[in-house]
């Protein structure tokens, strides 16, 4: 299980033993949170995640786990409002 965890950022984790290193959520992530590095993928930014799961839906493993974050309070935001959001902050 790979964890990651940087000040009170979202704690997320990969467990290793489930990922297929598809990559779909380093292809669907809005905020490029995740990377692969062999074969595996890895949350290499994330301070990035705000938490809308769009990674743990495509995960075909569900192999993606968000500490305190449920599918069921799930947010969704569109890549598009994301980079008109970024422009604005």
């Amino acid at each position: 299980m790979i964890s990651r965890r940087y000040g009170s950022v979202i704690e997320i984790r990969v467990d290793d033993n489930a990922c297929n290193g598809c990559g779909l959520c380093v292809k669907d992530c809005p905020m490029h949170v995740y990377e692969l590095r062999e074969s595996l993928s890895v949350p290499i930014h994330p301070e990035n995640c705000m938490g809308c799961l769009s990674c743990h839906e495509i995960c075909p493993a569900q192999a993606l786990e968000h500490k305190g974050i449920y599918p069921s309070r799930r947010h969704y935001i569109d890549i598009r409002v994301c980079e008109m959001l970024n422009r604005v902050i």
